[in-house]
């Protein structure tokens, strides 16, 4: 093959494989700059066909800027210079928009061996090969990653929560910036120059330098990333949290050289974990509590030891809305009991604040205007506190007290976290409460179940005997029922276990008084229990039966006073009739008399007595 055979092929061959290349731009110049070829990358990045742009100046696409500074001229110098000219700027697109290129330039030699006369010699050349790419969308990816860096630094210095660190693992040194060196309570001018390890270290809480030294010497002996949590020292007893992250950068010879990362406060985050877990032991342990001052001690316990307060308790409010007792509070190394009983208003003008529902949250209880005796409160050991009402029908029931001896910023995390176990504490409490009224309760229907059915028994039975003709015996029965009936009538509409006797006698008697104006009631508030409202009962039916049968009620003028007496345990309760007939103690004992003389008192632990005076009917219960 000839010379001129080989030459066409290779000059073939280059043609192809300038069409193949067709990411770049490929643009071949002649010594004056002209452009001799143009393959596809080019028309795709540049615009202009082939045969548009070949005999054209290589200016044709460089900015107007860069044409008055002779740049192609100046590139075609440095790459016969230098072998070749890198090229990095701003070039044109044939509609006139610019975009950001980056490649490179180089002589094309017309002999392999060339010198550095090619510049003096240029007959040696055969012209310049440009290839370059449009790199707009990296340089505007790489700006705007920048600018993110940059404002990522800027709200770090601003958070005062996040710093960076360098850690030299070699010479045992922490560069650290601002935050890095606060949180750690180091020197700021000294970290940010280069200070020991140990002296960061002294910064983190003693029982967490051991974690914390472990994770260094991992970094240092295997090579691992750091990510370790730990306390920090601050003053009082409620730490800061301090999450450090670190990566290993390893030198030429393979072994771990530097540790960059960052330290971040994660206090806020480590609070809102003990909360829950503060939560979730409180509902765990007070299952197994059935009393409720033990309720309110362990979620005072568990507050105070969650959020680190000197002090917490609760106390239940008077009828008055200003005495509050003290059943149970936690105290820490700071504070002493409280236990007892208070005035609200002693401690200053908040305490209408809570009768009226709201909380108080005081930072600096010997500067806040709501506090009228500071002096009060620094003899308690309260610097700052935080008081939550609980509401009941409008009035105030309870108040939940937490207190630290010092100023104090209650964050709303906290506050939060204190109405949620002061819910949770009460629901416990309204629960226990609940369950033991529905135990003593469902006792105490058993026994009344159990005696309404014994006298049931003797009712039927008693009232049967000496009674002549089925339809008087049925009349008996139905009225002795109806009184048993009126009884438990009284019981169950009472909310507690005991009833009022006015309301025993009131309803009892509504259906055999035919004057209001006959009968006298007078007598203190006294309660019965279940059993005497039953013996009542049963007597006051006989006693208003026979009446209107025989007695007091029986004509238009006959009247009944009824009066009680209770003082010092003793029960007094009398019936006395006047104005009716005359009359005289029955023959024969029945069943309406058993119930006056034997067993109405028996239900009151005392005697009952019947006398039929000349004036009428007079009937008693005592109790000594």
């Amino acid at each position: 093959m000839s010379q001129t055979d080989e030459s066409a092929q290779i000059a073939a061959l280059n043609k192809v494989i300038l069409r193949s290349i067709v990411d770049h731009a490929v643009v071949t110049l002649d010594a004056n700059g002209i452009i001799t070829s143009w393959n596809e990358g080019a028309e795709r990045i540049l615009g202009w066909s082939e045969e548009e742009i070949v005999g054209q100046s290589a200016d044709l696409f460089f900015t107007d800027e860069d044409t008055e500074r002779n740049r192609a001229e100046t590139e075609m110098r440095l790459a016969l210079e230098e072998g070749r000219a890198e090229d990095v700027r701003w070039h044109v697109r044939k509609d006139g928009v610019k975009f950001w290129g980056s490649g490179l330039m180089m002589p094309l030699l017309k002999e392999t061996d060339v010198g550095g006369d090619a510049v003096q010699n240029p007959a040696k050349i055969d012209g310049f090969v440009k290839i370059f790419r449009d790199r707009t969308a990296e340089r505007e990816a790489s700006r705007r990653i920048a600018k993110l860096q940059d404002r990522a630094r800027l709200a770090m210095r601003r958070s005062g929560t996040v710093g960076v660190f360098d850690n030299d693992l070699k010479r045992d040194i922490i560069v650290g910036d601002e935050t890095c060196a606060r949180l750690h309570s180091v020197d700021v001018d000294l970290s940010e120059q280069g200070a020991r390890v140990a002296d960061f270290m002294k910064g983190i809480v003693e029982e967490d330098r051991p974690k914390a030294q472990r994770a260094l010497d991992a970094a240092v002996d295997e090579g691992l990333d750091v990510d370790v949590t730990y306390r920090v020292s601050t003053e009082g007893p409620k730490p800061t949290w301090i999450q450090s992250q670190g990566t290993v950068q390893f030198g030429e010879d393979g072994k771990p050289e530097r540790l960059i990362g960052i330290v971040v406060d994660v206090t806020e985050q480590r609070e809102h974990l003990r909360m829950q877990e503060a939560r979730l032991e409180f509902a765990d342990h007070v299952r197994d509590i059935t009393d409720r001052v033990e309720i309110a001690k362990l979620a005072s316990r568990v507050i105070a030891e969650t959020i680190y307060a000197d002090r917490v308790g609760h106390g239940l409010v008077g009828d008055d809305g200003d005495t509050i007792f003290v059943e149970a509070d936690w105290n820490g190394p700071r504070s002493v009991s409280v236990t007892g009983r208070h005035t609200l208003s002693d401690f200053g003008r908040y305490a209408e604040t809570l009768r009226q529902g709201h909380d108080v949250i005081i930072d600096d209880a010997a500067n806040d205007a709501r506090v009228d005796r500071p002096d009060l409160l620094a003899e308690l050991g309260v610097g700052s506190l935080v008081n939550l009402p609980l509401m009941e029908h409008g009035k105030l029931k309870a108040v939940m007290f937490v207190n630290d001896a010092s100023v104090r910023h209650w964050t709303e995390a906290e506050i939060t976290f204190l109405g949620a176990m002061f819910d949770r504490t009460y629901a416990a409490i309204d629960r226990m409460r609940f369950e033991t009224e529905r135990d003593a309760l469902t006792e105490e229907l058993a026994h009344r179940m159990k005696n309404v059915l014994t006298m049931a028994q003797i009712v039927v039975k008693q009232s049967l005997r000496g009674v002549k003709g089925v339809e008087h015996q049925k009349r008996a029965i139905e009225a002795r029922f109806m009184a048993l009936a009126s009884a438990q009538d009284v019981l169950t509409r009472s909310q507690e276990k005991d009833a009022d006797i006015r309301s025993v006698i009131d309803t009892t008697l509504a259906p055999h008084i035919p004057d209001r104006s006959r009968i006298s009631i007078t007598g203190p508030s006294c309660a019965l229990d279940s059993q005497q409202v039953i013996g009542l009962t049963l007597a006051l039916h006989e006693l208003a039966t026979n009446a209107a049968k025989y007695g007091a009620f029986s004509n238009d003028v006959g009247t009944v006073a009824i009066d009680w007496q209770n003082d010092g345990g003793r029960f007094r309760f009398q019936w006395i009739e006047s104005g009716g007939p005359k009359v005289a103690a029955p023959e024969n004992e029945g069943f309406g008399s058993i119930i006056l003389q034997r067993i109405s008192g028996s239900y009151f632990d005392g005697q009952s007595v019947l006398r039929f005076d000349e004036g009428g009917v007079r009937f008693t219960i005592e109790k000594a």
